[in-house]
């Protein structure tokens, strides 16, 4: 398989793959591009974004929202949806929401025994519930090492 790639900043940033054939190769490639990014809405606009931007994925009133580190975008997949489909460095917190690994900045757990975690160039703050807290935990440490 030759692989050629052509870097056109006039474009926009789609792939596109040709093939003579569909081989399990190319369908474990596209579906490694596909985790790559989520699709939102934002104020009635279709965007997609980087699964590297995002910071957590919260339930709120029947629906989910993907968050950066500056705003919030709703989504139409579901958290088990997410939870199936996302990269390792995903895992979930608590029953509402899903947390990106890679910019958890700081995990604390308070006097009032709730437990949070604050995240990278971000205000925001998300809970974990006491069922994840010792997994995040060690994941953290686990990729710390």
């Amino acid at each position: 398989m030759n692989i050629k790639v052509i870097i056109n900043p006039n474009l926009e940033e789609d792939i596109v793959l040709e093939c003579r054939e569909m081989t399990p190769q190319i369908e474990k490639m596209i579906n490694t591009l596909d985790t790559l990014s989520i699709n939102a809405v934002h104020r009635g606009k279709d965007i997609t974004l980087g699964l590297d931007e995002v910071c957590f994925f919260e339930t709120e009133d029947d629906a989910v929202y993907v968050h950066t580190a500056k705003d919030s975008f709703r989504t139409h997949y579901r958290l088990y949806e997410l939870e199936a489909s996302l990269p390792t460095s995903f895992m979930r917190a608590s029953k509402s929401s899903i947390v990106n690994l890679n910019q958890i900045d700081s995990l604390e757990r308070n006097i009032t025994s709730s437990r949070s975690v604050q995240f990278y160039n971000s205000h925001k703050i998300t809970y974990v519930s006491r069922m994840y807290f010792q997994q995040i935990k060690q994941r953290l440490k686990e990729e710390s090492i």
